[in-house]
């Protein structure tokens, strides 16, 4: 369990910080110069607040009215840099190494981290041979053998192209199921969905209580801390199946089927579709000729007036989902509370990270 509660002050930058969390993975997330590194550097103690309390599992590490200040070396974070910080003129071996003797074991067992990682092939070269995403890698791999209770990732993926993100991504799947508890520093929706137990907002001077990742991008503040145009439905599901000639992957989402583009996921495995509200039309009636591959019988449970239109929340037993319609189609569908209506969705508008 991590709670943290402070006031950070630097210049003319202040930040009031508020959240606990018990997840395998809290995302600090918000725009860049949001204050997240901040929060996490104070979490990590590599930052003194004004006032304020951090306590990670039960130990307090910070408390401005007790006086108390445990150093960072002492807190038994490790903290991965984004830009990871290898010494170069170190084989990969002798930088994973390097983490451990530093707190007083200088023959770590590597193995299993080298595999979790999938280091095997990387550990006698230099770090001016590696890629990206293999140098993000063994930075991980260095802060997981000093045995941290947790682990703090700041923007591991910023700077990487699309095909080396999408490298790394599995090794952090891997991590939040295997490796110690995790704070999480991004800016990108794609990370929160993915990987996020817990969000915690951060922007306009606040972070702002941790919370699912669905329940966090519902909050007001999401779409200024997240720069989006419209609310986004974060949907937990399970491949059910795959059909390779129509090129389509079909996906339990709380006992509601769904059709996407075809996966390259086992059936059974865990995934997360996220719809923007903007790409879900609805209909009063199943309009069974239109092209719209996934037609969910849902209820409006509210509507929401905005300056770009009606937000209509919908839901279906355990499913939420939430549409962004026109006043106007509104007004014509007349949408009221309780009604029933059917919610359309392009099978390709839907973005899915497992």
């Amino acid at each position: 369990m991590m709670e943290v509660s402070a006031h950070i002050a630097r210049g003319d930058f202040s930040l009031d910080v508020a959240f606990s969390s018990d997840a395998r993975i809290t995302c600090l997330f918000g725009r860049s110069g949001s204050g997240k590194t901040t929060v996490a550097e104070l979490v990590a103690g590599l930052v003194r607040p004004g006032r304020g309390r951090v306590v990670l599992d039960g130990d307090v590490l910070f408390d401005s009215d007790a006086g108390l200040s445990v150093p960072a070396w002492k807190r038994r974070i490790g903290y991965v840099f984004q830009d990871a910080r290898l010494f170069p003129h170190m084989t990969v071996r002798d930088n994973l190494r390097y983490g451990p003797r530093r707190v007083g074991e200088p023959h770590p067992a590597m193995d299993q981290t080298v595999a979790l990682l999938g280091l095997e092939a990387l550990l006698e070269r230099r770090p001016g041979a590696l890629s990206g995403g293999e140098t993000r890698r063994v930075a991980i791999g260095r802060a997981l053998l000093t045995r941290p209770r947790l682990l703090i990732l700041d923007e591991p993926l910023v700077g990487l192209d699309g095909a080396r993100r999408g490298d790394i991504l599995p090794y952090l799947d891997r991590l939040a199921r295997d490796g110690p508890p995790i704070l999480y520093v991004s800016h990108s929706v794609e990370e929160v969905a993915r990987l996020a137990d817990r969000v915690v907002l951060v922007g306009n001077g606040r972070a702002l209580g941790a919370g699912s990742p669905d329940a966090a991008f519902d909050r007001p503040e999401a779409e200024a801390a997240a720069g989006l145009s419209a609310p986004l439905s974060i949907l937990n599901g399970r491949v059910i199946a795959h059909d390779p000639s129509g090129n389509a992957t079909r996906i339990d989402l709380a006992g509601t089927p769904f059709l996407s583009p075809l996966l390259d996921l086992p059936p059974g495995e865990r995934i997360r579709v996220v719809v923007d509200a903007r790409d879900v039309a609805l209909a009063l009636i199943d309009p069974v000729d239109a092209s719209f591959q996934n037609r969910l019988q849902m209820r409006i449970s509210a509507l929401e007036l905005r300056s770009d239109g009606v937000l209509v929340r919908l839901e279906e037993g355990e499913l939420r989902v939430k549409a962004l319609v026109t006043r106007q189609a509104s007004e014509q569908l007349a949408l009221a509370p309780g009604q029933r209506v059917v919610a359309l969705v392009k099978a390709t508008a839907a973005a899915r990270y497992a």
